[in-house]
Formats: structure tokens, C-alpha cells, sequence
């Protein structure tokens, strides 16, 4: 597809825009959960608050949001039917799992954690004020959210409830509740804890990339070959654009997204390449040029914290022009490793130094490949 440039603009979420709900949740009133800040900026959106500022609603089969609060203020114990990843871009939280949340890990800036489907989670800014969680949910229609049933309880005390198509009736702001009573949402009942997933701390130990721990291929791409187009990409979820036969991500379940961190360093450039899926990026540092088109015509910058949404089968280089190393996170639509494919000028600077891609989409040495690989029968 060609991308025009007004297309690309509104592709473009910068991070003042990203606009916070104080009352997304059914806990927005509860002592130790206020105030704190809920966004929405990718996907058709994540809350239970008809007040919430969608930043750009196109469905891409998973959601990008955010949360952020002050230090001691907590997200409370509740349950998502689709894949939830945080990726904590400053500060710290610590994160509450299990039935009454009594597994704990502390997330580190740099850290991306995925907490299991049927699992009641929640997290505290234990960091400075303002530790930022970016988050990422599978699917367009995430299903909504349970909360734990004492969470519910206390939240219907202080005059909130949830109707049983997930949005909050607010009693103190001149909300009603309906006379007929079984609209409402009932509370998860207590018996079915036993049922629930149980994840112990060493399990969710090995659902943790942290920044330290990233294994980074520098031949990550065809282009990495060609001088001017250095790269390094590391797995985390899933198997996405790399064309490392050796790379292999950490956390490999289905979230219907696959998520890898990317490293441009100062004065090289990606592409120009296409796949068939959505792609998400999140600028953790510095700042990137993507350009669009065949004939390279339209552009435009993300910088620092933005985010930005690439179309499917758009030609894109992404160039990194600044004296400064680039790294951003890619999300990319479904679970199934993805097929970059290079403009083809860049797979002929590739093959006269060597290299190419075998049939399984990976990155080779160009006199390895046998040229008639066709079987025949006899």
C-alpha cells in the first residue's frame, strides 16, 4: 500500500497527546488506588469508562495502553481473558499475582513481564512518582475484566458498580442503578479460586525479559549486512521479524502479538521492507525516522515515549539520523513468525556481499543455498 502523509500523521500517538482517565476502573475510588492515570492510545481500547480518550482506535488485534501513578498507589487484583504485557519504561512496580495476590516481583525500568490469562494480577508504583507501565493486551475485544470479589465489594461500598457489559455506574456522580438488578455484574465467586491458574514465583520468573538479560542479534536482518543498515534485535515474545535461525525468544505461549526490542545505532536505518501485519512501535530512547513508499516520499519523526502505528504491506525504512543510539520496542500483529520482505535493491547489495534468504525465511550465506532445490519425481 502507499502511505500518504496526512495517513501518516494520524499514524502518530507523541507522548503529550496520550490523555489519562482517573476513573477507567471499578477501583478508581478505594483507598491506596487514587489517583492514578489510565490510557488508552492503540486498539479499540481497555476500560470500563465511557470518559476515556482513545488515542487512535483502529483495530490491530491487540490494544496499547498505559498506566501511571503516584509512588504507593495500586492497581488492584483483577483478571484479563487475553494476554496482558507491561513494559516498564521508568520506575519501578511491584507486581501481585494469585488468588489474594501473594506472589511478588519488583519490575525494574527496562523490564517486560506477561502475566498468564485466568490469573488475578496487580501492581503498585513502588518506583518515583510517575513510573510509567506501558501495556499490551491481545485481541480487539479483550472480553473485559473480573475483579477479585473483595476488590468488587468495597468498590459497590463506596457507591461503584460495574453493569454486566463492563461499565461503571458511578452512584456519588448522578449514576442510577438499574431496577433490574441482574444487569449488574455479579461477584467472581470464591469458590472457583481453586480453578484458577496457579503460577508460582519461578514461573513468572521465566515470563520476564529484563533489560540486562536480552540476547541481541546483530544479523538480525538481510540488511544487516549492508554497511549503513547496523541493527540488533532481541526476542521477547513470540517469533517476530527477525531472520535469526538462532534467535529464540523467552516466552513463546500465544498473545495473538509477538514483541521484540530493536537498537539502531546513530547515523543507520532499517529497509526499506514490507510484511503483511500491523506493526506497533514504542520509542524507549532516542528518536527514528520512518519512511514510507517505494519511492521513499513521505516520512515522519517519533520521538522520545511516542508511539507509533505502521499499516500492513507498507514499504518502511526506519532510520535512525540522530548522533544517538535509537532503541524502541515492535509489536507486531499474531502469533506466527513473520516474512520481512526487502526492497530489491536491498537483497542485491546483500547477495554481492554474500548473503541472502533460504526458503525458510532466514538469513544465509548466499554459496550455501542450492540454486534448483526442486524435487522431482521420477
Amino acid at each position: 500500500m502507499k502511505v500518504t502523509q496526512s495517513e501518516a500523521i494520524e499514524r502518530l500517538i507523541k507522548n503529550d497527546e496520550y490523555t489519562s482517565c482517573t476513573e477507567a476502573f471499578l477501583d478508581c475510588r478505594l483507598p491506596g488506588a487514587v489517583p492514578k492515570g489510565n490510557y488508552s492510545i492503540i486498539g479499540p481500547g481497555v476500560t470500563q469508562s465511557e470518559h476515556q480518550v482513545v488515542n487512535f482506535r483502529e483495530p490491530h488485534s491487540f490494544n496499547i495502553g498505559a498506566a501511571s501513578m503516584p509512588n504507593g498507589v495500586t492497581n488492584n487484583l483483577h483478571i484479563h481473558f487475553s494476554a496482558e504485557v507491561f513494559m516498564c519504561t521508568y520506575g519501578e512496580y511491584t507486581f501481585r499475582w494469585g488468588s489474594n495476590g501473594e506472589y511478588e516481583y519488583i519490575a525494574k525500568e527496562g523490564d517486560i513481564l506477561s502475566v498468564p490469562t485466568w490469573l488475578f494480577r496487580g501492581f503498585t508504583n513502588t518506583g518515583p512518582d510517575g513510573s510509567w507501565l506501558f501495556t499490551c493486551l491481545g485481541e480487539d475485544n479483550t472480553g473485559g475484566v473480573i475483579w477479585h470479589p473483595g476488590i468488587m465489594q468495597a468498590a459497590n461500598e463506596s457507591g461503584m458498580y460495574l453493569t454486566k457489559n463492563n461499565m461503571l455506574i458511578d452512584l456519588k456522580n448522578g449514576g442510577h442503578l438499574p431496577e433490574d438488578k441482574t444487569q449488574l455484574m455479579d461477584h467472581f465467586p470464591e469458590s472457583e479460586f481453586v480453578n484458577l491458574r496457579k503460577v508460582s514465583l519461578a514461573d513468572m520468573s521465566q515470563r520476564v525479559s529484563a533489560r540486562d538479560n536480552r540476547v541481541f542479534s546483530s544479523c538480525a536482518l538481510l540488511d544487516s549486512v549492508i554497511p549503513g543498515h547496523s541493527c540488533e534485535i532481541a526476542p521477547v515474545i513470540g517469533y517476530g521479524v527477525s531472520q535469526d535461525r538462532n534467535s529464540q525468544p523467552p516466552i513463546t505461549n500465544p498473545h495473538n502479538f509477538t514483541i521484540e526490542v530493536v537498537k539502531i545505532p546513530a547515523g543507520n536505518e532499517i529497509g526499506s521492507f514490507r510484511i503483511d501485519e500491523k506493526m506497533v512501535i514504542i520509542q524507549t530512547s532516542g528518536e527514528v525516522e520512518i519512511i514510507f513508499n517505494q519511492e521513499k516520499d513521505i516520512s515522519i519523526t517519533v520521538g522520545d515515549k511516542d508511539t507509533y502505528s505502521i499499516p500492513k504491506n507498507a514499504w518502511r525504512t526506519i532510520a535512525n539520523k540522530s548522533a544517538n543510539e535509537a532503541e524502541f520496542i515492535m509489536i507486531t500483529a499474531g502469533d506466527m513468525r513473520k516474512r520481512p520482505e526487502f526492497e530489491n535493491k536491498i537483497k542485491t547489495l546483500a547477495y554481492e556481499l554474500g548473503y541472502t534468504i533460504d526458503s525458510s525465511g532466514y538469513v544465509v550465506k548466499a554459496n550455501l543455498i542450492i540454486e534448483d532445490s526442486l524435487l522431482l519425481d521420477e
